[in-house]
């Protein structure tokens, strides 16, 4: 883990890590002999490695999903360090289905403009502008999404997620390691140390899921390599304290401001509501490289000033600087030989800090992985669903990877000729499924990562297309909050025989006739037949994390028999 130390007052976090090898700083899993300790009597279906952002998105997935689950964490309580900022889209639909969305968004709107987008400056202070990039069209997204892109730290979110944790049958325990586990036919065995009392504990769990970041001990034991560009660099960070409101003016609505010039590339946010700031270096006169104890304090000073712009009067306090490592891979593989260990978020994927991406994409992890244990620990599905999130996630987790590589070497290392990157939207929400927990139709097949959401497919793989609908009561709600523990299948003629087929089923999908008139939810506009792409006597079968599995296509008679067959296929067992 990474390494904290305090030198006049300052604190020093070396939080690099080396990608070929395990270092002093890392969490060695090795063997370790438990016959003596018994074995607790409470199971845990799911324990989960590391309460991070993605560990805590899994625990409350899986509650939600009405799975008890407990995670084990080393360190004492959730760090106030700065790491992830920036909610986008799809998280943001992630906790609105969670029913966290609005108490985030409160949350957000005291920190910064949500749509003021990025800026990229030559000096943080009155240094000239060069571009605006992500700047946001809400109207525009609106068309697309429910939600809305939250400029939320991860220090402001975690605690939310801890107070809600209780609620959703997920326990968090902090101060205890996992130090040891035995995967067996019939699920894992797991040894946890308190750290406090040296006392060992030993569970037995159906599944482990590691979210022990980027230096995962896990994907180390099971022999997981790590794929793709590599190293990148040894970034710097400082944070510090001043009434930024008051020095940056106008910029200070903006969640991230990039400064570039020839002989200095970094990037900067706000801390604490204005009042404290973190700077990012990544190039300072000709340095590309910043490992551990390579700046001194007078170093990061002058380094801070001339990032800035501004002089020794401003009142800059120099707080903390850590050093990180800059990297873009994704794991081999996302599970253990035998089925039963699986990795997500950092542990997955490490990519550049560029685009918000990160976090962001652990968390989709998190809600692909969810109810598909949830549907395998309740019998609804054979063990064998569990390959399809390594088949959708990877593929898709690479793509975002590269997708940040690309803004890390336009935006911060200045690459000229551009390279050509995707729009916010299409990597937020656009990303689509090829191979895993769906039916194709004919004609379905695809290669591509991402769809623009302003021109669904509505194949299967693609993301379920958000059509504001008008209820009863004359509420608004889109057609991803229809979407909650069930497989839900959509129409848009009241006389369906898919619909009439999923309510034979003893198998529960939630089913929902939408169109112009249709009750209890409006579809005002028809926009679900084109957006869906939905044919008269067409259906959308949509899975629990929001993606399409199957499209039901005209057919004169055998709907159920149509619909149980797809299910199986889907599942991997029969459905009745």
């Amino acid at each position: 883990m990474a390494q904290l130390s305090v030198v006049n007052g300052l604190e020093h976090l070396d939080d690099t890590i080396d990608l070929s090898k395990p270092t002093s700083k890392d969490v060695e899993l090795s063997n370790f002999d438990h016959s003596s300790i018994p074995l607790e009597k409470e199971e845990w279906p799911v324990v989960i490695m590391g309460s991070s952002l993605v560990g805590m998105m899994t625990g409350l997935l899986l509650g939600f999903h009405g799975i008890k689950t407990i995670s084990f964490d080393r360190r004492p309580t959730f760090l106030s360090h700065p790491r992830a900022t920036g909610l986008n889209f799809r998280t943001c639909e992630i906790l609105r289905q969670l029913g966290l969305e609005k108490r985030c968004r409160e949350e957000s709107v005291r920190e910064f403009d949500v749509d003021a987008g990025l800026l990229v400056v030559e000096r943080l202070v009155k240094g000239k502008l060069l571009a605006t990039v992500q700047e946001h069209d809400p109207k525009r997204d609106q068309e697309v999404t429910p939600s809305e892109w939250l400029w939320l730290t991860q220090a402001m979110l975690e605690p939310i997620l801890v107070e809600y944790a209780p609620m959703s049958n997920y326990n968090l325990v902090y101060g205890k390691e996992i130090v040891h586990y035995d995967e067996q036919p019939d699920g894992v065995i797991v040894v946890v140390r308190d750290l406090a009392t040296n006392e060992h504990k030993k569970y037995k769990s159906q599944y482990l899921v590691a979210c022990d970041g980027n230096r995962s001990a896990v994907r180390r034991k099971e022999g997981i390599d790590m794929k793709g560009v590599g190293h990148l660099g040894t970034g710097l960070n400082l944070r510090f304290k001043a009434d930024l409101q008051k020095l940056l003016g106008d910029r200070a609505r903006h969640g991230i401001i990039y400064v570039t010039m020839p002989h200095l590339k970094g990037a900067f946010r706000q801390e604490e509501r204005g009042k404290a700031g973190l700077l990012w270096i990544n190039e300072a006169d000709g340095r590309i490289d910043f490992p551990p104890g390579s700046v001194s304090e007078d170093e990061a000073r002058k380094m801070l000033y001339e990032f800035s712009g501004l002089s020794g009067e401003a009142g800059i306090e120099l707080q903390s600087f850590a050093h990180w490592t800059l990297a873009s891979c994704t794991a081999e593989r996302y599970s253990s030989k035998g089925g039963r260990v699986l990795i997500a978020g950092d542990a997955a994927h490490i990519m550049p800090p560029t685009g918000a991406l990160g976090g962001n994409t652990g968390c989709n992890d998190a809600h692909n992985l969810a109810w598909k244990l949830a549907y395998v620990l309740t019998g609804r599905a054979a063990p064998s669903l569990l390959q399809s999130y390594e088949q959708e996630r990877r593929p898709n987790d690479a793509a975002v990877v590269d997708q940040a590589t690309r803004r890390f070497r336009n935006r911060i290392q200045n690459q000229i000729p551009q390279l050509p990157e995707e729009t916010y939207d299409v990597v937020e929400i656009g990303g689509r499924y090829n191979k895993g927990a769906l039916v194709p139709g004919k004609g379905d097949s695809s290669d591509k990562d991402f769809e623009d959401p302003h021109s669904p497919s509505g194949t299967a793989g693609s993301r379920f297309p958000h059509v504001s609908l008008l209820s009863k009561d004359d509420q608004t709600i889109s057609t991803l909050d229809l979407i909650k523990h069930n497989f839900v299948l959509v129409a848009a003629e009241e006389d369906s025989p898919w619909i009439a087929a999923a309510k034979g089923l003893e198998f529960q999908i939630d089913t929902y006739v939408l169109h112009e008139t249709s009750q209890p939810y409006q579809d005002v506009k028809g926009l679900l037949r084109s957006r869906g792409k939905l044919a008269p006597g067409e259906a959308l079968l949509v899975r629990p994390d929001n993606y399409i599995a199957w499209r039901a296509t005209v057919q004169g008679s055998n709907h159920k028999e149509a619909l149980q067959q797809a299910l199986g296929q889907l599942l991997g067992k029969p459905t009745k």
